[in-house]
């Protein structure tokens, strides 16, 4: 922890102090001495918010991909409105078992207090539900004869409506105006001297039975197996997996 982290805990341990104490007296030299710490060192209001912010990485991507698949990057977001965070696709080095050096993608959620944990948590589940729907689809066209590319469309038409329909049963929880300029700040200063760069997308072609794809995938994600309430110490339990592990 560094020094001015233990001066900000010291700052707000003292304003704790000046609120919750029932003496008067006490109450005020507590304040008045957290309001003097402020002023040596330089200390703002806006630097105790930004210490509020925490991050999240998951560093176990569907895909690796450099143009981010539109259904990848649309979970990404559904999970961001369920839980009130910000998110950024990045990218970190992976070592395999030979040696070699592996770019791979990672996902980091940014908010307040436990909320990028519990977005990390609610996206490694909704991702590895949204595999196994796709495969159990996809063994439907096992027996035809169709165009990989065509197979491949499909599966992304599936994942996009299995997204879409996910959203069906998750509620929305907006930052106020006042954490997201604290979250935009934030961001900033964690990339400072190495400035995000646009993501680029890959979007969803179309194929013979797309629509049939994306409405079933709607129609299964609809029914995924995500309970409400995602917020506080119990929210990592409250999204399941319909009894069944999947790893």
């Amino acid at each position: 922890m560094s020094d001015n982290q233990r001066l900000i805990m010291r700052v707000r341990h003292l304003m704790a102090l000046g609120t919750r104490n029932d003496n008067p007296h006490e109450a005020a030299r507590a304040v008045a001495l957290a309001q003097r710490l402020m002023q040596r060192h330089n200390l703002t209001q806006d630097m105790f918010s930004l210490t509020e912010v925490s991050e999240s990485v998951c560093d176990s991507l569907t895909s690796n991909a450099e143009r981010v698949p539109a259904w990848l990057n649309s979970l990404a977001t559904v999970v961001c409105m369920a839980t009130g965070c910000r998110s950024w696709f990045g990218w970190y080095v992976y070592t395999s078992m030979g040696g070699n050096k592996i770019h791979r993608r990672s996902l980091h959620f940014y908010g307040f207090s436990e909320r990028p944990e519990i977005a990390r948590y609610i996206f490694t589940v909704l991702q590895r539900q949204l595999r196994v729907a796709t495969d159990r689809h996809m063994k439907s066209y096992r027996s035809r004869r169709i165009l990989l590319r065509t197979l491949r469309c499909r599966a992304d038409q599936f994942r996009e409506g299995w997204v879409s329909g996910v959203w069906q049963v998750l509620q929305s929880f907006a930052p106020s105006s006042g954490e997201t300029s604290v979250l935009q700040r934030w961001l900033v200063q964690r990339h400072r001297g190495n400035a995000l760069t646009g993501l680029t997308i890959r979007e969803v072609g179309s194929c013979r039975g797309d629509k049939m794809a994306r409405m079933v995938g709607w129609l299964a994600g609809r029914d995924a197996d995500v309970h409400q309430g995602l917020y506080g110490a119990q929210a990592p339990h409250q999204i399941t997996e319909g009894g069944t592990a999947y790893d």
